[in-house]
């Protein structure tokens, strides 16, 4: 077997009789796992013809579907650097992700070619007759490279190796448990590091099928695609699985294997929703693009609502406090994570790729119960400190969704007139609170239901002070929380 990570998906569907199975299933048309690997390495050798080789670093701005798949592993072939690039960002943010990616080829549609000097059309790889050999590299050579989600600041490009998809089989690969009878579908795209392990690194080792949408999933379109291709595996956000809910034909996610929901701390308000519909078919994850991909998971038979699982092997952990000291169980401190994958991310593509030495904080409050289930409370740069007490705005936003008319909520400080500060609820309805009843009326009346709800539930500190209605709030393309821009609207 190659250490190549494109050469051993080939080498592994060859010796598995994969090769006649459906790979990619992209509006009607249906890919099978040779054709995926015959067109990366035609793909690897249309990249080579145009500068691409060993260490360098090509951008995929393409949307999901199948030429991001042969560009992907024609980069890998090759021994370059595959970067994923969101083409959806505004324009200067794609250029800005290019420059600090630093590549020697850019593959982008047309509609993106007036931003570049020089970019490769898709179509021009496509056309490409023969197939280039597989590049000799090593486990620990570097075959991809993604960017965080920029929440807590300027996004980062996380470089990860041949090797680590290895990794991530050994892990959340043997919880998932993915065979050539499923279908996978992940809301989260593939210029993230949790959708491409969901779209391509973890089904490409096993065997299963995948579909994937040019457009990002709405709520109608993807409970139409769960149902059209009988998708059995499905992964979304939080915020995506609360707004499911809310749809008529939400019972179409009852034909589910496992539903996986990762990305950010799940509410035990939609938790509950979910669990009513699917049951321990739910599975909480938790990882990073550091990570690559879940180094925490619950599991088939094993699992526990309101946590996010036992860590997953080789991956260890640790919660510790402010001094670096292991808490006891049920005490809160920060998450650390270590293992064979975790990779800081760079500023700039050119810098020295390494490894996290050691232990690497998540920057996540947790806790742990006794027998090793792991408890996120939010990220400890969200802490918001009220009457001199820390605060989570997690907790307080799970109590105002649990209320039937509330969407979603986001809770800040807020420092008011007379020098004070306090927490300010930002919520968003429901659609059926919106269409059914008097927007004035609705809002009024939820809003001090929220209030005395909260009142009568938590500490004072914790009871927010007034309660702002939104459309929506704002989210990364990934769904997580902007919590960022939920405090600008109370500096307002």
């Amino acid at each position: 077997m190659t250490a190549n990570l494109a050469g051993y998906l080939a080498l592994r569907a060859l010796d598995n009789g994969w090769n006649p199975l459906p790979a990619y299933r992209v509006g009607d048309d249906v890919y099978t796992y040779e054709d995926v690997h015959t067109g990366a390495a035609r793909f690897a050798a249309a990249l080579r013809a145009r500068g691409a080789g060993p260490g360098s670093r090509v951008v995929l701005a393409l949307p999901d579907g199948i030429d991001l798949v042969w560009a992907f592993l024609g980069a890998v072939r090759l021994g370059a650097v595959a970067v994923p690039v969101n083409r959806a960002l505004h324009p200067d943010e794609i250029v800005r992700a290019v420059r600090t990616a630093q590549p020697h080829v850019i593959v982008a549609e047309a509609d993106l070619a007036a931003l570049f000097d020089a970019v490769v059309d898709p179509a021009q790889l496509r056309a490409a007759r023969d197939g280039a050999a597989v590049a000799d590299v090593t486990a620990d050579t570097p075959a991809y490279a993604v960017f965080t989600s920029g929440t807590t600041g300027e996004p980062k490009l996380c470089f990860h190796t041949h090797g680590d998809p290895g990794v991530y089989e050994q892990g959340i690969g043997e919880v998932l448990g993915v065979t050539p009878a499923d279908v996978t579908f992940s809301v989260s795209r593939m210029y993230f590091a949790f959708g491409l392990a969901n779209s391509l690194l973890v089904p490409l080792h096993r065997g299963g099928s995948v579909v994937l949408s040019r457009e990002r999933a709405t709520e109608d379109s993807a409970l139409h695609l769960v149902q059209r291709h009988g998708v059995t595996l499905f992964y979304g956000q939080p915020s995506f699985y609360a707004r499911l809910l809310g749809h008529p034909d939400h019972a179409k996610l009852t034909g589910l294997r496992l539903a996986m929901v990762g990305g950010e701390v799940l509410s035990e308000a939609v938790e509950a929703r979910v669990r009513e519909l699917l049951g321990d078919r739910l599975l909480n994850v938790f990882g990073s693009t550091e990570i690559g991909h879940a180094a925490i998971s619950n599991a088939p038979g094993a699992q526990r609502p309101g946590t996010v699982g036992r860590v997953l092997p080789p991956y260890r952990i640790r919660i510790v406090d402010e001094q670096g000291v292991e808490t006891p169980p049920g005490v809160e401190g920060r998450l650390e994570v270590a293992g064979p994958s975790i990779t800081p991310g760079v500023l700039h593509g050119g810098d020295e790729f390494s490894r996290a030495d050691g232990w690497y904080a998540t920057g996540d409050a947790a806790t742990a119960d006794v027998d090793g289930y792991v408890r996120l409370h939010g990220r400890l740069d969200d802490v918001e400190i009220v009457g001199g007490q820390n605060v989570h705005p997690t907790e307080i936003e799970d109590l105002l969704m649990r209320h039937p008319d509330v969407q979603e909520a986001g809770v800040c400080s807020v420092r008011r007139g007379n020098g004070v500060t306090t927490l300010r609820a930002y919520v968003a309805l429901t659609e059926s609170a919106r269409e059914n009843r008097a927007p004035d009326g609705v809002a009024e009346r939820v809003g001090a239901e929220l209030l005395d709800t909260a009142k009568e539930k938590l500490t004072w500190y914790k009871v927010p002070e007034d309660v702002v209605f939104v459309t929506a709030l704002p989210r990364t393309p990934s769904g997580k929380l902007r919590r960022r821009e939920v405090r600008a609207l109370a500096a307002r």
